[in-house]
């Protein structure tokens, strides 16, 4: 029987070895570069903006029930300037790109409002008979953002954070309801001599669009209340209390139907009664329309503050697909390479082993007619001389 031999047999032999090792070899598990969020960063932001959540609920209780019950004009714009305050303020801690971050400033921000509605600190009389309320509403969230970072923190870290907060709300207090603030993030930086990494990882694609998707809802649920209480407070600077809108616009009704009585009754008395008709509306159309503007403009301001944040978050997950791209296209550059380098260091030693197997398959075939010859050789020679 003949056997024919491929005349392409190098070709089979190499894919011969070549598959063997591609399925054996555990370099081939490509796996994507991106590191995760670590536990504890990762619920360090969930309770973070919980916590954040929970005080601007209480916050927006908090003044209700001051409208509710107070007459002092001050009193009802102080706090509706605390509200806004408070919210934009403590949002902004929330949404920090860095989880532990956003735990230290809301942490920082939590003292810095406990000691303003201190007694005897600048916001220690603000609010009246209510001022009780603002201080526990102050002083819990002081102590649940302690809390916080007491069940988030090793014992190292918390020993180093309490000192950091409690410095940087004695040395960059609050002076006013504008609530104007120190960055902590760059005097944290500072503090740590630029040493100390304040991100780890962005963590994987999902989670940063978890983490956008988180933003955008805690933006929609605290923007539009936001922007109702600058109105409310835009109207009362512009003369406008709760109601005043209405008066102005029945006594604008009452004159109107005063016209129509004097038109009817008595032509020539119209044109006093118009031109009393057109100061009035003048009057209130000019109100309306500072008011619109102050409205407009706190609006553009958080829209242009969301989508700072939006477009920072953005550049920041680009550059994160970027350097995982790059590290995953090194990891499958490093992984044919080391097929290639292991595929042919097989090669030749299956190639050794052959020629080894040949040359002892030589030495037997060779080399046993010989023995052969020898070993009959010597038993007929010992035969004759035995004879």
């Amino acid at each position: 029987m003949e056997v024919r031999i491929p005349a392409n047999w190098p070709r089979l032999l190499v894919c011969g070895l070549v598959l063997p090792a591609l399925a054996s070899c555990s370099l081939l598990t490509l796996k994507s570069p991106e590191r995760p969020l670590p536990p504890r960063d990762l619920n360090a932001r969930i309770l973070t903006r919980e916590l954040s959540m929970q005080f601007l609920a209480a916050v927006s209780r908090c003044a209700d029930d001051i409208a509710a019950t107070e007459r002092d004009p001050q009193v009802l714009d102080d706090t509706l300037r605390f509200e806004i305050g408070a919210v934009a303020q403590s949002r902004r801690a929330a949404t920090r790109m860095a989880p532990l971050m956003s735990l230290l400033d809301t942490w920082a921000l939590a003292a810095q409002l406990e000691a303003f509605t201190a007694p005897g600190a600048p916001g220690g009389a603000l609010f009246a008979a209510h001022q009780a309320a603002v201080r526990d509403l102050t002083a819990n969230f002081a102590d649940d953002a302690q809390s916080l970072a007491q069940r988030l923190l090793t014992p190292h870290e918390l020993a180093t954070w309490q000192p950091f907060v409690a410095q940087y709300a004695r040395e960059h207090p609050l002076v006013d309801l504008n609530f104007a603030r120190a960055s902590v993030i760059d005097l944290w930086s500072r503090a740590q001599g630029g040493a100390a990494p304040l991100v780890a990882t962005l963590g994987t694609i999902p989670e940063a669009l978890a983490d956008a998707s988180d933003r955008l809802q805690l933006y929609g649920e605290t923007v539009p209340p936001q922007l109702m209480r600058t109105t409310q407070l835009a109207l009362r600077e512009a003369g406008y209390a709760q109601g005043d809108v209405r008066a102005a616009l029945r006594r604008l009704d009452e004159r109107l139907e005063r016209l129509t009585t004097v038109a009817e009754s008595a032509p020539e008395l119209v044109r006093g009664a118009e031109a009393e008709v057109r100061a009035s509306l003048r009057e209130v159309l000019e109100r309306l329309d500072a008011s619109s503007r102050n409205a407009t403009q706190a609006l553009d301001a958080e829209r242009t503050a969301l989508f700072a944040d939006l477009q920072s978050e953005r550049q920041a997950v680009v550059a994160a697909v970027d350097v995982q791209r790059r590290a995953l296209a090194q990891d499958a550059a490093r992984v044919s390479a080391s097929v290639v380098k292991d595929a042919g260091r097989q090669l030749r030693d299956l190639a050794a082993e052959v020629l080894l197997l040949l040359s002892g398959l030589a030495i037997v075939v060779l080399g046993l007619p010989f023995a052969a010859g020898y070993l009959l050789g010597r038993a007929r020679g010992s035969r004759v001389a035995g004879s």
